[in-house]
C-alpha cells in the first residue's frame, strides 16, 4: 500500500506531495501502512505452557549447544559441570576427569553438592574449565556465584556461561528466577567478579526469535535464516566464555 502512494504520489502537483508527505508522518496513517497482522499470536496466554518442549526442541538450545560446539577445544583436562554431563559427553574429547556440582543432594550424578553463591564452596584452583549453563539466574548472588566459579579454576583454565535475557519467568521455579541479564549486565558480572580474565560476551536472537520463545514455539517451527539472524538489542541468551590468565 505504502508502494502504491507513492507511484501515485509522483504525478501530483508539488503542493499535493508535500502534503501527502506530511500525513505519512502522522501516527493513524503509519499504522495504516505499516499494519500488523497479529494472527495466531494475538492471545493472552502463551502457545505453550513451559518452553515449548512438547512441540518440538526449545529454541533458546539452538544458541546454547552452537556456543557449546564452538568451545569444544576448551573442554579439557578437569571439568567442572552444573547438574549433569551433557555438554562434557556431547562435545569433550579431551577431559580426563568431571565433577558435577548441584545444589540439590538428591542429584545422584552430583559429586559436589554446594550453593554456587557461597564463597569457597567450590574447591579452589581445581579446574580446566567449568561449564555453567542457563545457571546464574537462579543463584542468590549472581556476583559471587561467579567469583566462585573464577576462583575455582586454574591457571589457563576456561569458564563458559550462558544466561537468559528475553525470556519467560521459569514456571517450575518462579520463586528462584532472578536474573535474566542483559549482555552489559552479564560483561558486568564478569568484570566485577572475574580478575583478570579475558571474556568474550556475545548476544543471540532478533525480534522474531524472542516473540517465537515468549510464546513457546518449539525450533523447529523457524526458518534456519530467522534462527541465524542477529539483532543485539533482542537476544533470548547471552553467552560469555572467560579464559584465566596462565602463569
Amino acid at each position: 500500500m505504502k508502494q502504491n502512494l507513492r507511484r501515485v504520489a509522483r504525478h501530483l502537483p508539488p503542493s499535493a506531495q508535500a502534503a501527502l508527505r506530511r500525513a505519512e508522518q502522522s501516527q493513524p496513517l503509519r499504522r495504516t501502512l505499516q499494519r500488523v497482522r497479529w494472527g495466531s499470536l494475538r492471545r493472552l496466554q502463551p502457545v505453550s505452557p513451559f518452553w515449548g518442549s512438547e512441540r518440538g526442541t526449545p529454541i533458546d538450545r539452538y544458541y546454547i549447544e552452537r556456543f557449546m560446539a564452538a568451545h569444544a577445544a576448551d573442554m579439557r583436562g578437569h571439568i567442572l559441570e552444573v547438574r549433569d554431563p551433557q555438554y562434557t559427553s556431547r562435545y569433550s574429547t579431551q577431559h580426563t576427569s568431571i565433577d558435577i556440582v548441584d545444589i540439590d543432594p538428591r542429584n545422584d550424578r552430583a559429586t559436589i553438592v554446594a550453593d554456587l553463591a557461597e564463597p569457597g564452596s567450590l574447591p579452589a584452583g581445581s579446574f580446566d574449565c567449568a561449564i555453567v549453563p542457563q545457571t546464574l539466574v537462579y543463584v542468590t548472588d549472581p556476583f559471587a556465584a561467579t567469583a566462585n566459579l573464577w576462583q575455582s579454576l586454574a591457571p589457563g583454565g576456561v569458564l563458559l556461561l550462558t544466561v537468559p535475557a528475553i525470556a519467560r519467568i521459569d514456571p517450575a521455579f518462579a520463586d528462584d528466577d532472578r536474573w535474566h541479564l542483559t549482555p552489559a549486565g552479564l560483561a558486568e558480572v564478569i568484570d566485577r567478579s572475574c580478575a583478570g580474565g579475558a571474556s568474550v560476551v556475545q548476544a543471540h536472537g532478533n525480534p522474531v526469535v524472542a516473540v517465537a520463545f515468549l510464546h513457546g514455539l518449539a525450533l523447529e517451527e523457524l526458518r534456519q535464516e530467522e534462527l541465524d539472524a542477529n539483532h543485539p538489542h533482542f537476544p533470548i541468551v547471552v553467552t560469555a566464555a572467560v579464559t584465566k590468565r596462565a602463569r
